[in-house]
């Protein structure tokens, strides 16, 4: 399993809903971060509302990589990090739960690509439901917030003008109810026309039948 690979499952899993086994973020990006030569994460995501917060999935294929990571400051503590809630994802075996740094969660990825919750914050929830959230601080890092807010602007802008793509956006969904009400006419003219018909071919029918007697 490659690293992308590792990636594009940590973000499908940031989506999943709690009843998924999951966080539930609404939002899931990889590969952001570097700014200002800081933390890069491998996957971001952030759940808004209710017991919300950032959640960052660093992606191993090796343990030289994972032991190299541990080393890094906002890794290890030294320095404040990305991440309210931070996990590993990685092979099945490659990581065990005797070598997850202090608050680490871990998931694990079997030859079939299936995601196994192990450790996390998400984890309080599937064992004490909606109680849940009194275990979860526990699992919590002191994330560096004003990065995150960097971050996220940073990836907003590289996809163009946020507010032209919104304009855009809002644009096409006023088209597409358009189009949808000019769909629904059209089929409300035809169905009349078939009933049109209907009651001609009837009456045809019926007084063709009484001027033949």
């Amino acid at each position: 399993m490659t690293h992308n690979e590792l990636n594009a499952l940590a973000v499908k899993w940031l989506k999943r809903p709690s009843s998924g086994n999951g966080p539930g973020c609404q939002l899931a990006l990889t590969e952001v971060g570097g700014l200002y030569g800081g933390e890069r994460a491998d996957a971001f995501g952030y759940r808004w509302g209710f017991d919300g917060g950032s959640v960052v999935v660093e992606s191993k294929v090796s343990r030289s990589d994972f032991l190299a990571d541990r080393a890094k400051p906002h890794r290890n503590g030294d320095k404040a990090g990305m991440g309210t809630y931070r996990y590993y994802i990685c092979p099945e075996g490659l990581i065990s739960l005797d070598d997850l740094p202090e608050r680490w969660g871990l998931l694990w990825v079997n030859k079939r690509g299936h995601i196994k919750l192990k450790a996390g914050h998400v984890c309080a929830y599937l064992a004490c439901g909606y109680r849940g959230h009194e275990l979860a601080p526990f699992w919590q890092h002191p994330a560096d917030q004003r990065f995150e807010l960097d971050m996220l602007a940073h990836a907003l802008v590289r996809f163009g003008d946020p507010e032209e793509s919104k304009q855009l956006v809002r644009g096409a969904h006023r088209e597409r109810s358009r189009l949808a009400a000019e769909v629904d006419r059209l089929n409300a003219e035809i169905k009349q026309y078939q009933l049109d018909r209907w009651k001609l071919h009837t009456y045809e029918m019926k007084y063709g039948e009484l001027s033949r007697t």
